[in-house]
């Protein structure tokens, strides 16, 4: 009877830590994995949407390092933002911490836009996104200092919940 105490014990322990180790930062959605053939059309349509505004946009391959690094932590900050409200101001501070020091002093700015699971993203759903978060991405491209932008980077990734397309804007 001792024995078998004793071996509960110790597989009930192994199956907690087993369960420690594997349920440790559990998000709504998988680790962040990019989807570089959506990427490619994504800075195609971002060129042409805003040569249609009257930029002349350049995908730019240092500003696209910088997303992507960002990329890990703006999926973390989406993640709090469907779980919990304050997890989401806090992770969206982590992610303005983190984007200032991958910046490495450049002039950019960060500009996430979430697309939810049930909207495919195209031209058309891209540029309808930026037409409604209009104001709030040239207050983005204000704070940051971004006055004529003009250079772009872009990384996307593809969660079970939503679509993330995160861009580095500069000048």
């Amino acid at each position: 009877m001792k024995k078998m105490k004793r071996l509960v014990a110790v597989l009930l322990v192994g199956i907690m830590a087993l369960a420690m180790l594997t349920a440790c930062g559990v998000t709504p959605s998988a680790p962040s994995m990019r989807d570089t053939a959506l990427e490619e059309s994504v800075a195609q349509w971002t060129v042409e949407l805003g040569r249609s505004k009257g930029l002349e946009l350049t995908l730019d391959s240092e500003l696209t390092e910088i997303s992507n690094k960002c990329l890990p932590v703006a999926v973390k900050a989406e993640n709090a933002r469907l779980t919990s409200p304050n997890a989401h101001f806090d992770a969206v501070n982590k992610r303005e911490t983190f984007f200032a020091e991958a910046k490495k002093g450049k002039t950019a700015a960060l500009v996430p836009v979430t697309f939810t699971s049930e909207i495919e993203v195209t031209k058309d759903t891209l540029a309808y996104a930026y037409a409604a978060l209009r104001a709030d991405v040239q207050s983005n491209l204000e704070q940051a200092g971004v006055i004529n932008p003009t250079k772009f980077g872009v990384t996307v990734t593809k969660q079970k919940e939503y679509t993330l397309v995160l861009f580095v804007v500069s000048e």
